[in-house]
């Protein structure tokens, strides 16, 4: 092994610990804003679980479902780049639940169309995270970078706060019941979920 790779990986050593140290830290100072999940997800998630690339990553991606900004959060430094997304527990709900109950064309016009307005794709990574690994099966189609396909997993994550909640939110979104047991689900009044 040469010098530059000796040097090469303990800097990504280093920076992975970094990335470790800021998540702990984060996963702390959130709780004070009572978020339903915090999840980490995006390329230190996928390196986290094993899924090496080319380069380790450059951030922190997470998503954090709750009805509370968490400022002190947005406005600290923890070392390292950080991208915070916020999903309202409605609107996340309003996801898992649409993957549920409406037909693929009706859901996925739903997620691209926030996605156009919005101008960011947060909630088709929210749908990919809730769905897992089978997320292109339904029909999310994989994001393109100038023209080539990314070939990432979206779906790979990391409870920060909140496994259990995610967990129950994600097996209620996962349950295909389709727009006619919506109709059923609704006589019996079972058709939201009670997290």
């Amino acid at each position: 092994m040469n010098e530059d790779a000796i040097i090469s990986t303990k800097e990504t050593e280093q920076k992975i610990r970094d990335f470790e140290t800021a998540l702990e830290q984060l996963s702390e100072d959130i709780r004070e804003y009572y978020p339903k999940a915090v999840l980490l997800f995006g390329s230190l998630a996928r390196w986290l679980a094993g899924i090496k690339a080319d380069r380790p990553p450059n951030d922190m991606d997470i998503l954090v479902v709750g009805n509370m900004s968490p400022f002190k959060v947005e406005r600290k430094d923890y070392g390292v780049p950080m991208q915070l997304n916020r999903l309202p527990v409605d609107q996340t709900v309003a996801i898992a639940k649409s993957l549920r109950y409406d037909t693929k064309v009706a859901a996925l016009s739903k997620l691209y169309s926030k996605n156009v307005m919005k101008q960011h794709s947060i909630d088709v990574i929210a749908a990919c995270l809730m769905l897992g690994p089978e997320y292109n099966e339904f029909g999310i189609e994989q994001i393109e970078i100038d023209g080539i396909i990314d070939k990432r997993d979206y779906s790979v994550y990391r409870a920060l706060v909140g496994q259990d909640w995610w967990q129950r939110l994600v097996a209620y979104a996962q349950e295909r019941r389709g727009p006619w047991k919506r109709f059923s689900d609704r006589i019996v009044l079972n058709d939201n979920f009670e997290g």
